[in-house]
């Protein structure tokens, strides 16, 4: 198709020119100027079918279902996981240059509308959380039983993402002053195998004016810190992923810091700047 569309939009400037070379001569002027305006409408017309339409030719959005899901593994690259989902996502937020997430309507699930979210770091797939394609409801007798179970279920989860967030706050109140919370979110880590754990997003600003060193060594210690803390008051909370922002020296993410629990403690498991 992009051979041919060149072909015959090579062909209408060819025209196009004919009709120019047309309009000199006094004879051919009316020949000419006919050639001249269909030539370059038909030009104009590709050229917005190309803008509008057939640029997005190709642009498959994709749903996954939960055999592809299993399929998807922590280091694949973004082009191994589009081969196995077979197309894009449909929407992308990206976090920094490297850095970004993709969500997936699901296919096939537990539940009709599922979902998946699928997490990079360094154009690698760091994690993955799926909601409602593996996950299976508990069956009961008696239909109320299971609405009231799942109920309580769903308002433990809820209370136990509250109990982590503020306490993700306070400690970031109560120890950084420099520091800002831009953002805080608490996903479920279906990767665990155990219930009630979660991954905590924690998006941060260092309001500080300092170096780009003095402030990545500040947000690293922040972070270290900040996982520190997590690890040992606070079990729920697996994986958790510290952001900053340094609005004084850039206005993209600055700095990010990846951890995931080991025991009692939050051990280091990627770290990248943009701060030198």
């Amino acid at each position: 198709m992009g051979i041919f569309i060149s072909i015959f939009a090579g062909l209408m400037v060819i025209g196009i020119c004919i009709g120019l070379i047309l309009l000199i001569f006094s004879k051919s002027r009316k020949l000419g100027k006919g050639v001249f305006i269909t030539c370059l409408l038909i030009l104009l017309s590709i050229s917005f079918l190309n803008s509008f339409v057939w640029k997005y030719e190709g642009h498959k959005i994709s749903s996954i279902t939960p055999e592809k899901y299993k399929q998807l593994k922590e280091g694949m690259t973004p082009e191994e996981v589009k081969k196995i989902v077979g197309g894009s996502a449909i929407s992308e937020e990206i976090d920094g240059d490297n850095d970004f997430n993709w969500e997936y309507e699901g296919e096939n699930g537990i539940e009709n509308d599922s979902s998946a979210h699928l997490y990079f770091e360094d154009d690698h797939l760091s994690f993955k959380i799926e909601n409602g394609l593996l996950t299976k409801h508990t069956e009961t007798d008696s239909e109320e039983t299971y609405e009231s179970e799942a109920a309580d279920e769903e308002d433990e989860l809820k209370s136990l993402k509250s109990d982590a967030e503020y306490e993700i706050e306070s400690i970031v109140e109560d120890n950084y002053t420099t520091a800002s919370i831009e953002k805080i979110e608490i996903n479920e880590d279906m990767g665990s195998g155990e219930p009630n754990k979660f991954i905590a997003l924690v998006h941060l600003s260092f309001d500080a004016k300092n170096s780009a060193k003095t402030s990545y060594n500040m947000t690293e210690m922040f972070s270290e810190d900040l996982a520190a803390k997590i690890g040992s008051d606070n079990d729920s909370i697996s994986q958790l992923s510290v952001f900053w922002k340094v609005p004084y020296i850039s206005d993209k993410s600055a700095a990010k810091f990846s951890y995931e629990r080991s025991g009692d403690n939050m051990i280091i498991k990627s770290k990248s700047t943009i701060l030198k």
